[in-house]
C-alpha cells in the first residue's frame, strides 16, 4: 500500500494517574476563580485533556463533586487545628485563629461546606474531617477551662457558631459599618475574652 494510502495509527488512550484529584484541584481552582457557578466537570475534564464522560467515572454528580470539595476543605481545616503544638499561646486563641484564618483564607470553599442543599451531609467521607475539627474545638474548649465544664458539646457548639458568624460577617464586610455606635470592626483577640467568659465558665461548685 502507498505510504500515502496508509491508515493513521490510533491514537493511544488516555491514561491519567489520578484523575478524581486533578478533576478536584482544576474544580476548585473554578472554585476560587469564579464562585460555585464556575464550577464545571465538563470544563475541568477539557482542562485537563480527557472525554467529557471520564468524570462520570469518579463522581457521579455535580452534587458528588461539590461533597468532595468540602470534605477536602474540613480535612484542611482538621490539619490545621490538629497541628497546632508548639504554640506560644493556649490553645483556645490559637484554635480560633487558625479557625478564621482558614475561612478568610479560601472563603468560596469555606461557604461550601456549610450548604446541606448543595452537598451530602451523611457521606461518611465528610464526615470523617467534620467530626475531626469538631473534636478540635472540643479540646480547646476543655482545655481553656481552670475545671470541668458541664455540657461539654454544647459549649463547642456554641464556640463554632460564634467563629462561623465570625468569618461569614467578616468575609460580608458587614463589621465594616457602623452599628448603633458601637465599634462594629472588632478583632479576633477582642473578642475571645467574651467567648472564654461564657463558653469556658467553669460549672459551680
Amino acid at each position: 500500500m502507498p505510504a500515502s494510502y496508509a491508515q493513521p495509527a490510533a491514537p493511544a488512550p488516555y491514561h491519567h494517574g489520578d484523575l478524581r484529584m486533578e478533576l478536584l484541584r482544576v474544580c476548585r481552582e473554578q472554585l476560587r476563580s469564579g464562585g460555585l457557578n464556575a464550577i464545571s466537570l465538563r470544563k475541568a475534564a477539557q482542562v485537563i485533556g480527557v472525554s467529557h464522560a471520564s468524570p462520570a467515572r469518579h463522581f457521579a454528580d455535580k452534587r458528588a463533586l461539590l461533597t468532595a470539595l468540602a470534605a477536602q476543605g474540613f480535612a484542611e481545616a482538621a490539619e490545621a487545628l490538629h497541628n497546632m503544638r508548639p504554640v506560644c499561646r493556649d490553645d483556645l486563641q490559637a484554635t480560633c485563629e487558625r479557625y478564621v484564618a482558614f475561612g478568610l483564607r479560601e472563603p468560596d470553599l469555606y461557604a461550601l461546606m456549610a450548604q446541606p442543599k448543595l452537598i451530602d451531609l451523611s457521606d461518611p467521607a465528610l464526615a470523617e474531617p467534620r467530626n475531626a475539627c469538631f473534636l478540635a474545638l472540643m479540646a480547646a474548649v476543655a482545655g481553656s477551662a481552670d475545671g470541668a465544664v458541664d455540657d461539654l458539646g454544647g459549649r463547642t457548639v456554641a464556640l463554632w457558631s460564634f467563629l462561623h458568624g465570625f468569618v461569614m460577617l467578616t468575609e460580608s464586610g458587614v463589621f465594616g459599618h457602623d452599628h448603633a455606635g458601637a465599634d462594629a470592626s472588632p478583632g479576633l483577640a477582642a473578642l475571645l475574652p467574651h467567648v472564654r467568659s461564657g463558653i469556658c465558665r467553669t460549672r459551680s461548685p
